[in-house]
């Protein structure tokens, strides 16, 4: 089974290594990075190199976008765009997460229907003629939209639950899980932006829970509270930035 997973300037590597780490352990899994050229591309996390060219790729079973703060700049790539669509045609699954889902989105592979997305990329997503979805997960046809790290772990083992069955899900978790791999930890919803924090930016956890509300006892399934200075400092696009401070202030 071959796997793209798509590489781009700002990609998340938390959200690059949620997809990797349990699509690889599968015994017959071949894994590409892809991007618009070969080489390294920086983003939150560390740097992911790209080993083929999108028109370089001309089948996959499974090919992902994973998020990142340069997912606007992505969807305007037309190479990006087309080698979704080819995806869309020929592969079994495509899936994305979080700010990825915009990318999708832009290539027409959400077909406007509702999709899942980062909370702070609603407006993105309705440029290109779909909704936010509130839920963790959504699969529509052969597309499976997540909002993040740890729902990308839940993905990837949907992807391999349809492909090859439970009985391999659960083979692929206990090596992971025996392995100690971090993705997999069951991490509260109101300590999530702490995780991200530290990955992106490399706060302590100290540090970073200063710049957090953390509220233990509310609703589990309320959207975490990323610090906005956080976000914006990552943001090289004033436009999106603004919107990143009238989504905050809409939310409060």
């Amino acid at each position: 089974m071959r796997v793209a997973i798509v590489v781009y300037d700002g990609v998340l590597a938390s959200e690059c290594e949620a997809f990797s780490s349990v699509l690889s352990a599968l015994d017959d899994a071949e894994v590409v990075m892809v991007g618009a050229r070969r080489g390294a591309f920086a983003g939150p996390g560390g740097r992911q190199i790209a080993e083929a060219r999108f028109d370089e790729v001309a089948h996959v079973d499974v090919a992902v976008v994973p998020g990142g703060i340069g997912c606007e700049r992505a969807a305007d790539d037309a190479a990006l765009r087309e080698f979704l669509l080819r995806m869309e045609r020929s592969a079994r699954y495509v899936a994305a997460s979080s700010t990825g889902t915009v990318v999708l989105a832009s290539a027409g592979l959400l077909h406007g229907e509702p999709a899942v997305t980062h909370w702070l990329a609603g407006d993105l997503l309705r440029r290109y003629g779909s909704d936010a979805d509130s839920r963790r997960m959504v699969m529509s046809g052969n597309v499976i939209t997540c909002e993040g790290s740890i729902s990308a772990v839940d993905a990837a083992f949907e992807i391999v639950r349809r492909l090859h069955g439970p009985v391999t899900v659960e083979r692929i978790r206990a090596t992971l899980l025996a392995r100690g791999e971090p993705h997999l930890r069951a991490v509260a919803w109101w300590l999530r932006p702490v995780e991200w924090a530290k990955s992106v930016v490399g706060l302590s956890a100290a540090d970073a829970v200063e710049t957090q509300t953390i509220r233990p006892d509310g609703p589990s399934d309320e959207a975490p509270v990323t610090p906005l200075s956080v976000m914006v400092e990552l943001v090289d696009n004033d436009d999106l930035a603004r919107r990143l401070k009238r989504s905050s202030r809409r939310r409060r």
